[in-house]
């Protein structure tokens, strides 16, 4: 079985839902910020009744989004909800080699949210490669929290009400090692220009993370748990409580 790894941020935005180009044109943004893990610009595509519907047109272009894949995203009346609109792309390919990402926009009552997502992808195992790649979205939104790890730890992490610390975890707080001395390594993101929050990446093993490998599994099950005794591991309910 391949690599199967998720990144989830979660953030708000004020006031009203930035507009369907804008959100696509965030898309845009976060398919750049992917291209130095060896994603390209142009294999990404727009959602479509079928496959072969789908991968008529590619979802960008150098400048931005392709005028199809708006076009597409603007005949969807899902995407004219005021309250809440979801749009993503993948890389037209199922299971091994697969990718895909979406943005959900919501009121600032309600956490919004990106969600990554792929499997068999070789870049994904380099440590480097994924810090880059959380810290352009720690920059763009000033997140509450992006959760790192493969798919089916959540069912292995300590708390079930908190986010788990899996492979790594962004919090916008500042974090030493002598609060948790498990981690593998604390590393300080500053947010983007508009924010003040300078945040830390827990990374819990210094290598790919392995859900199948027992001490991985219990390391960062460890880090939640000093996490929790430091009282630096909010709980979902205290995040969504926020705004």
């Amino acid at each position: 079985m391949s690599y199967y790894l998720t990144i989830t941020a979660t953030f708000r935005i004020g006031g009203a839902l930035p507009s369907l180009e804008e959100q696509y044109q965030d898309l845009w943004e976060i398919a750049n910020a992917l291209e130095p893990l060896k994603f390209q610009l142009d294999s990404w595509y727009p959602p479509a009744r079928t496959k072969s519907a789908s991968l008529l047109n590619p979802a960008f272009t150098p400048l931005g989004p392709s005028s199809a894949a708006l076009a597409m995203a603007k005949a969807d009346k899902d995407n004219h909800d005021p309250n809440v609109r979801i749009m993503g792309v993948w890389n037209g390919k199922d299971r091994d080699g697969g990718a895909s990402f979406t943005i959900t926009y919501t009121k600032p009552a309600i956490p919004s949210n990106l969600e990554f997502q792929a499997e068999g992808h070789e870049s994904l195992l380099d440590t480097a490669n994924v810090i880059s790649f959380v810290t352009a979205i720690v920059r763009k939104w000033s997140p509450e929290t992006v959760q790192v790890g493969p798919i089916g730890y959540d069912d292995t992490s300590v708390f079930t009400d908190r986010p788990a610390v899996g492979w790594m975890l962004y919090l916008p707080i500042a974090i030493s090692t002598q609060q948790v001395p498990e981690a593998a390594a604390l590393m300080p993101i500053t947010g983007n220009e508009s924010s003040s929050s300078k945040g830390t990446l827990v990374i819990s093993v210094d290598e790919p993370f392995m859900i199948k490998n027992q001490e991985h599994v219990t390391k960062a099950n460890a880090i939640e748990t000093r996490m929790v005794d430091q009282d630096l591991l909010p709980t979902f309910a205290q995040l969504n409580s926020q705004s």
